[in-house]
């Protein structure tokens, strides 16, 4: 198997590292060599994070070359726009359609619009896949979901090499068991979101 490479992108206390750890785990139950690097800008504030997952036969190193990987899964839309040149060519971008507007220090600058972000977003690939993962989380009634709602989409992927049921397992590993019910549920939402 060729060597896949994921971007996890979004501001602090949005459940990256959860939803990374989930995905590497999902990985090792099937069999795969698995790497994971994060950094993190400002996180407890509200500042970016980033986490880097590889998964191959054999991997060498944790860290994803600029332009090399194979799918973006972005948080909000400015963060996944900030992670865009790590996509290659025709890599994919799955995005949750909130948008964080950015503290504005220099009254000059006029942030960009969130229609103008998904603009960027769709004319640098044509592999974007919008999930509405705020409004679903919201839905059901718990906003911390938004994380596996991603999850969701992002194993339905066409191609994807890690079967559900080894995410689900992984979840069940990872998470609290009174929240595992309604995560699994929202992990379902966000499969049916990319297979519609």
């Amino acid at each position: 198997m060729q060597q896949l490479d994921f971007v996890f992108a979004g501001v602090g206390g949005q459940g990256i590292v959860v939803l990374s750890d989930i995905f590497c785990e999902a990985a090792i139950l099937d069999g795969f060599d698995v790497t994971k690097a994060e950094i993190h800008g400002m996180a407890q504030r509200g500042g970016s994070i980033t986490a880097f997952a590889r998964i191959s036969e054999k991997v060498e190193s944790p860290l994803i070359e600029t332009g090399k990987a194979d799918a973006v899964i972005g948080f909000e839309i400015l963060e996944t726009a900030r992670s865009l040149p790590m996509l290659k060519p025709d890599g994919t971008v799955i995005v949750n359609t909130k948008y964080i507007q950015p503290s504005n220090f220099n009254k000059n600058l006029k942030p960009k619009t969130q229609q103008e972000l998904l603009n960027i977003i769709k004319n640098l690939s044509s592999n974007v896949y919008e999930v509405n993962a705020s409004n679903i989380a919201n839905q059901l009634g718990n906003n911390l979901t938004v994380n596996t709602i991603l999850l969701g989409a992002l194993s339905a992927l066409p191609n994807m090499p890690i079967k559900r049921e080894s995410f689900e397992k992984a979840m069940a590993n990872k998470l609290k068991e009174k929240y595992l019910q309604i995560n699994l549920q929202a992990f379902e939402l966000g499969r049916q979101s990319v297979l519609k």
